[in-house]
């Protein structure tokens, strides 16, 4: 806004020179995020706070009453505003400027000059939210002109919303314009407020309201958790004219939410299925594939709750044969349906111009596995060029497809500058989420597959160990242990720069290790197992078999790795039947393969034979480190199907679940 304009000027000299609604002028994606975001989604402070900021202000105010013409200058309002932001207790001061009316009459016509003065000549935000708050006890005509004026700016909507509550007329249908004439936060708060009891309101909401380019899953989750939209889509025919309506709301709502059972959920999928032949675009596939997911999804909760209920399965066994059978039928109608190569053709279309987020985007791709040219993605990255689904799918997901472009890329757009950065001693906790925090999160998960998937980048290791991360420099540090035989001469160079400068007493002392000539180390074995199954995960329905140590630690080398495990990590478990001492050896390694030892002979008899049945068995860390005589581990079973148990016949139970045909992203 201009020095020299109030900000209600400001506004009504913008929307005369870009006419329409909502108002183009306003920066949609930050325009009210702070407030809206802080009423909406944090505790705030504590009642008794707000309580006495109210009656502080309040205070302030009385103060002011007879004194219109320095109102806007007053240094005690605007010190008291700039340290406290009506956002914090707004309500509160309504509710303390209403008792105020009722208990002193004669101020009201004061109150009322007052409110004006601050919302329509008020040149600092504050001022106008709090003239805002005060006009919304005087609901006269001219009132409600200046709160449809600033209410359509994102950054007083919620002001707005909130002064009517106590004397407006026809409150929910205010609401309702306002909601439908602002965009981004300020229609998040206007949506939230909304009673869509109208069919008008209702059909609104489903066509328009849940519509966004960045708050399309807060709004249809939103619109999901009211009463009277779960009626709405109850009672609503899907038709060729609405499918893709429907097809928005199925992509981004979030159907783990409480709103809905899960069978009325299945009741609503199968209805939008039996329709699916009106699909023809990119959000209708993306629909189907949301439903393939959310079903499997629910069929493994099921799945989870009754290998751990059996008695339950028993006693309720109808019930649940009907619920399997109907995702086992819901499955097969999206999987037959999609299998048409036309649907590939519509993904590429999406992604050469994309105007759905990145996440609907990779839940397709792997749903089809589908693997573009990365090239092919560079619409998709300038909209976000360190997107976390982005990273997710090239480097998570299908990293032996992407490792190399990604490294080409990074250092493309990565500024040089971020490897000149002042070193970090520890790894920060809980950072925000911002372009550098991206890049940090990039770089980590390069490392990471570097680490898991056998890949060496020498450049990239370089910059790695001058980086200012620590979790980076760490990562970098164990990708140059694994690969110390592929080192060109410049590593060590390297590596003794960043020893002078490393400020992490543990980072340093790996440095040094690295460093040191091999023939100058003890003849221990250091060497990396060849694993044939993915990276482990722990997932509470595994199964815990035995506490145990790892044996023969003293005859590896552990040093390089002993930093960079903690209590609770993951370790591999894998059979090495070629052995020569031992028939029934189980090695044990990190999750990169490294080998820490062996699982005990006294306990690997029975463990070698559920290996060898194709189990699937792996070790948590109890120590805290392996650098020690027999470092504690417990050994567990991952369950990766029902255990059948005999029934009162004899016969097992058998739960039927679908075969793993497309790769679960995550």
């Amino acid at each position: 806004m201009e020095n020299n304009q109030s900000i209600f000027e400001t506004i009504c000299r913008l929307r005369e020179e870009e006419p329409g609604l909502p108002y183009r002028f306003q920066d949609e994606r930050t325009a009210g995020q702070k407030d809206v975001l802080y009423v909406l989604a944090s505790e705030g402070i504590p009642f008794w706070r707000k309580e006495d900021l109210a009656k502080e202000c309040c205070g302030i105010l009385k103060d002011l009453v007879n004194k219109e013409d320095t109102i806007l200058t007053d240094p005690v309002l605007r010190h008291f505003l700039e340290h406290y932001p009506i956002c914090s207790y707004f309500i509160e001061l309504r509710e303390r400027v209403r008792i105020t009316l009722e208990a002193e009459t004669s101020s009201r016509e004061r109150l009322f000059h007052l409110g004006m003065r601050l919302a329509r000549s008020g040149t600092d935000p504050e001022q106008v939210k709090l003239g805002i708050i005060l006009l919304g006890f005087f609901p006269y005509d001219t009132t409600k002109q200046i709160m449809r004026v600033l209410g359509y700016h994102s950054e007083y909507t919620l002001y707005v919303l909130e002064s009517i509550q106590y004397v407006f007329p026809m409150q929910n249908n205010f609401i309702f314009e306002l909601a439908k004439h602002t965009v981004g936060y300020g229609k998040l708060a206007a949506m939230f407020l909304l009673k869509p009891v109208r069919w008008e309101q209702q059909h609104w909401m489903m066509h328009e309201g849940i519509k966004s380019d960045f708050l399309a899953n807060i709004y249809t989750n939103l619109c999901i958790q009211k009463t009277d939209m779960r009626a709405y889509f109850k009672k609503t025919e899907i038709t060729a004219a609405n499918f893709t309506d429907f097809a928005y709301l199925i992509c981004y709502a979030d159907y783990n939410n409480d709103s809905l059972t899960i069978d009325a959920q299945l009741d609503f999928l199968y209805k939008f299925i039996e329709k699916r032949d009106f699909a023809k675009n990119f959000i209708d596939l993306g629909a189907l594939v949301s439903i393939w997911y959310q079903v499997v999804d629910f069929w493994q909760q099921d799945y989870d709750f009754i290998s751990q209920n059996e008695t339950k399965y028993r006693r309720t066994k109808t019930m649940w044969d009907t619920r399997i059978a109907r995702y086992e039928k819901l499955v097969h109608k999206v999987e037959s349906f999609l299998h048409q190569p036309k649907w590939r053709h519509i993904v590429y279309q999406e992604i050469s111009a994309p105007n759905e987020s990145d996440n609907l985007i990779m839940k397709v791709l792997v749903y089809l596995n589908m693997h573009p040219d990365f090239p092919a993605f560079m619409e998709v990255l300038s909209r976000q060029p360190l997107g976390f689904n982005m990273l997710d799918f090239f480097l998570k997901i299908n990293p032996e497809f992407y490792f190399d472009d990604v490294c080409e890329y990074l250092e493309a757009i990565l500024n040089p500058d971020l490897y000149a950065l002042p070193l970090e001693i520890e790894e920060p906790e809980n950072p925000s989420v911002t372009d550098l925090m991206r890049a940090d999160e990039w770089l980590l998960r390069l490392f990471e597959v570097m680490s898991e998937k056998r890949k060496y980048n020498e450049v990239w290791c370089i910059r790695g160990i001058h980086y200012r991360h620590a979790g980076v420099r760490k990562k970098a540090v164990q990708v140059l242990l694994q690969n110390r035989k592929k080192w060109s001469d410049q590593v060590e160079r390297e590596l003794q720069i960043a020893l002078e400068k490393e400020p992490n007493s543990n980072l340093k002392r790996q440095i040094n290790r690295l460093l040191q000539p091999e023939n100058q180390k003890d003849k221990k074995e250091s060497r990396y197992l060849k694993s044939k199954q993915p990276p482990l995960s722990y997932a509470h329905t595994d199964k815990e078999l035995v506490h145990t140590y790892i044996a023969g630690t003293q005859f590896h080398e552990l040093s390089g790795v002993a930093d960079f495990l903690k209590p609770g990590d993951l370790l591999q478990l894998v059979r090495e039947t070629d052995n020569a001492y031992d028939a029934n050896a189980i090695a044990v390694a990190t999750q990169a393969g490294y080998m820490l030892g062996y699982v005990p002979r006294s306990e690997n008899a029975v463990l070698a034979n559920l290996i060898d049945a194709e189990e699937r068995l792996y070790a948590i860390l109890e120590s805290p480190t392996v650098e020690m005589e027999r470092p504690k581990i417990t050994i567990v079973l991952k369950r990766t199907f029902f255990q059948a148990q005999p029934n009162g016949e004899g016969q097992g139970i058998i739960l039927p679940f679908p075969p793993p045909k497309k790769k679960k992203y995550e």
